[in-house]
């Protein structure tokens, strides 16, 4: 009897313990990094992850409807229950709103030629008239540096925004504050053209 007793003992330590330590391997090398990853990205309403260079043409989300300016060179994805108007300005600006007709919400880009290397005080303070940047953080859209804050303004009150430059122009991403993680998707499907 001793001898078969170690049989199966020998056959469990050969058969199933490997098949275990496989099953472990994989979870932590397959299963446990995507889950560490949404994670993270779950962590902040924006994330620079989100907003990181895209490497092929983005497929479009579902219910969206594709936006893209030829002459401010970028495109993205927005929500198709929103409306797009684009308001020129004298100075070879525009304000891209998109919004929703019946909430009154959405957000907006403004857009104008800028051919300083980065955004000064003075640009910040004329086109943000409250003067305030709180938490400002270094983020990439689409590879391009830029600022994520949270500000305020008469029109909309505690605004979300994302600031960067790129080939002359200066970009200012603005939605209201509750808006801030709607608005990182969004803008996780900016690409520059």
């Amino acid at each position: 009897m001793r001898p078969r007793i170690w049989t199966y003992a020998g056959l469990l330590i050969v058969g199933i313990l490997p098949a275990v330590a496989l099953l472990c391997i994989f979870f932590f090398y397959r299963i446990w990094p995507q889950h560490s990853e949404t994670a993270s990205q779950s962590a902040s309403p924006f994330s620079a992850v989100a907003l990181a260079s895209a490497t092929s043409t983005l497929s479009p989300p579902p219910n969206t409807k594709a936006y893209q300016s030829s002459l401010y060179h970028f495109s993205l994805y927005y929500p198709d229950d929103l409306s797009v108007k684009e308001e020129p300005g004298a100075d070879g600006s525009i304000v891209v709103l998109f919004e929703d007709q019946a909430t009154v919400q959405g957000f907006d880009i403004f857009i104008v030629p800028y051919d300083q290397p980065k955004i000064t005080q003075a640009t910040f303070l004329m086109d943000e008239p409250s003067g305030v940047m709180d938490d400002p953080t270094d983020i990439t859209v689409d590879g391009a540096p830029a600022t994520e804050f949270i500000s305020t303004n008469q029109a909309m009150g505690a605004s979300a925004e994302m600031w960067f430059l790129h080939d002359g122009l200066l970009y200012e991403v603005t939605a209201p504050q509750p808006l801030a993680s709607w608005l990182l998707q969004i803008m996780g499907t900016w690409q520059f053209t």
